[in-house]
């Protein structure tokens, strides 16, 4: 089994589905047709496919009320740097709710702490007690399965891997130059995230979730697969809550020397979601295949991509796509949609302009204003 450190979205090739053509860009090239392709405009960093097989299986069904009053889970609070207002607005719009299901195989205990889900992204996480490992070594499940729906293998995908508690700063980098990944709570626990991406528009409200987290251990260094020192099969029913509450925005601009236009956007605390006008332009790429030679393929230029957002009081957040979808809507449309988590929890109400990609700088220098289009939004 590859390595999940933020796992990549498994795809689902369905030529039924005529929305958007979901491609990895870094998957094997060899294959693509001479013909000009979609790709797909989602964040990947060190990350390994997981195989599409690993993520369907039959649920059952609990249901679990929310409770304000219990503890958040302290992955999603610390690392998408929740503020108690944000906190509380999360909870009274049921985007937030509490799971609290455990289940024990041996000396280690899982328990289902907390889910966040809005239109399209689902956040699930996991306390992890009983499981001892040295600080710096990564830990991971051999196995993640999950299905969302009554039987249904519906949604697209999802990332899964334990939280390491480096925090990002409002560029997407690492609050401090010496930070390093630390899986180890002040109570020797652990805790494990969960982030699914769903196809159709709120399709996670209101559903039931199975899961299933088998065998735990630690990564090798060399291989990526996983040493298993803690056999086991920790599986969790319940329904999710959440809200399908967005900020609305109808922008019609256009995004000058691209060739695309931003038409509208919805933005909710964890995500947002965009639809561009782009006329389709043929360019050629140069890409790797698996011998390690170069050759060159022919795709359809993509719209600037979203950057992050720049709030009333000038704060810009650069570099906030936790992952995410893009791709034509139609075999003959000109419309882009584009859709991606954030890894940080935004004030919608605060957010002034949307940013998006005009230009890279040199090296690892972070996006400043000169790199970047503002599309206000009031």
């Amino acid at each position: 089994m590859g390595k999940f450190d933020d796992m990549i979205y498994k795809l689902q090739q369905d030529t039924e589905i005529p929305e958007q053509v979901w491609e990895k860009y870094t998957k094997t090239l060899s294959k693509l047709p001479d013909k000009p392709r979609e790709r797909s405009a989602y964040t990947v960093s060190k990350k390994r496919i997981w195989p599409a097989a690993a993520a369907m299986l039959a649920i059952g069904t609990i249901s679990i009320s929310a409770a304000a009053h219990l503890q958040w889970s302290r992955g999603l609070e610390e690392g998408l740097q929740v503020t108690p207002r944000q906190r509380q607005e999360l909870e009274d719009t049921q985007m937030a709710s509490f799971v609290e299901q455990s289940v024990t195989q041996g000396e280690v205990t899982v328990t289902a702490k907390q889910s966040i889900v809005d239109n399209h992204f689902a956040y699930l996480s996991f306390k992890v007690e009983g499981y001892k490992i040295e600080n710096g070594i990564e830990p991971g499940f051999s196995n993640v399965n999950v299905t969302v729906g009554e039987g249904e293998k519906y949604f697209r995908g999802y990332n899964a891997s334990f939280y390491d508690r480096r925090i990002q700063g409002t560029d997407g980098t690492p609050s401090t130059e010496d930070e390093k990944a630390n899986y180890i709570m002040e109570d020797g626990s652990m805790e494990f995230q969960i982030m699914l991406l769903a196809d159709k528009y709120g399709y996670f409200v209101d559903k039931p979730v199975h899961v299933e987290l088998k065998d735990l251990g630690s990564y090798k260094k060399k291989a990526g697969d996983i040493a298993v020192d803690a056999e086991g099969n920790w599986n969790f029913d319940w329904v999710l809550t959440g809200s399908t509450e967005v900020e609305k925005y109808v922008l019609n601009t256009s995004l000058e020397g691209s060739g695309a236009a931003v038409l509208e956007a919805e933005m909710s605390p964890i995500s947002v979601s965009v639809t561009y006008d782009c006329p389709r332009q043929e360019e050629t790429e140069t890409a790797i295949d698996e011998n390690g030679e170069e050759f060159e393929h022919t795709v359809y230029k993509e719209p600037p991509y979203f950057a992050g957002v720049r709030m009333k009081d000038g704060t810009m957040y650069t570099g906030i796509s936790k992952g995410g979808m893009g791709g034509y809507s139609g075999k003959n449309s000109d419309v882009y949609k584009f859709k991606t988590a954030f890894a940080r929890t935004i004030d919608v109400d605060q957010v002034e302009s949307l940013l998006f990609i005009k230009s890279y700088p040199e090296g690892e220098q972070p996006l400043t204003e000169e790199h970047l289009y503002a599309v206000p939004v009031r």
